[in-house]
């Protein structure tokens, strides 16, 4: 069974805070890796904490799903299914297509030189960084919409799709051919080409939701081939 409710409260709910921070770091850096069981006495001791605040941090991120509890095994690592995929997917889609004539509006010519700057740095990565750029580079273009209810949607949304997907599925070429995609999108913008720029989105999507629909479904035939043997 799960412990009670946390209580955020003083010292407590400082502590519990920072479990539940270092923990999502560690599967940021993929110190822990989807489908993962979580020990709590592990976990206590790597945190230097006691259990309890580690546990209740795991409810937290349970209830971000970001973790899964199952009865009498205790915490796993979230790892995102395919029907979360195609729901995220769809979400990222459709927030991303509304909010383009926002990003639009505020999108200078300089703007636009200073966002290619910054993510050159990401080109030479490694796959689970070039994931990541993908991710920001979409969180960055919406920063100029103004609107921080669709930012923070995006961008809870991006982290359940980048924290519980495995690293070992992602592809360099397919992740740098994402990169190329991003320079389309950014200069159908900068001239003004909504529809272009709209189609550019929606076959981004569509692409990235393929590819993870694509890995889930392999691992899941690996799986049932070897509880065949």
């Amino acid at each position: 069974m799960k412990d009670a409710p946390e209580k955020k409260s003083g010292r407590n709910g400082i502590m519990i805070d920072d479990a539940y921070q270092k923990i999502k770091e560690m599967i940021y850096y993929n110190q822990l890796a989807p489908g993962q069981k979580l020990i709590y006495s592990a976990l206590a001791k790597k945190l230097n904490k006691s259990v309890t605040p580690v546990i209740q941090a795991l409810n937290r991120l349970e209830n971000a799903r970001l973790v899964t509890y199952v009865p009498n095994k205790g915490f796993f690592v979230g790892e995102i299914t395919e029907t979360e995929a195609v729901q995220l997917y769809q979400a990222r889609e459709a927030l991303e297509i509304y909010i383009l004539p926002s990003i639009m509006e505020n999108l200078t010519p300089a703007v636009v030189d200073e966002i290619k700057d910054t993510f050159k740095r990401y080109e030479g990565s490694n796959r689970r960084m070039l994931f990541l750029h993908d991710a920001q580079f979409h969180l960055k273009m919406v920063e100029y919409a103004r609107n921080d209810v669709i930012h923070q949607l995006l961008k809870d949304i991006f982290e359940r799709i980048f924290l519980k997907y495995r690293p070992e599925f992602l592809d360099n070429v397919v992740a740098k051919a994402a990169i190329k995609e991003h320079r389309e999108i950014l200069n159908a913008m900068k001239n003004g080409d909504l529809a272009a720029a709209t189609a550019l989105v929606k076959g981004h999507t569509e692409f990235g939701l393929a590819r993870i629909v694509e890995s889930i479904r392999s691992r899941s035939s690996e799986s049932a081939q070897y509880f065949k043997l």
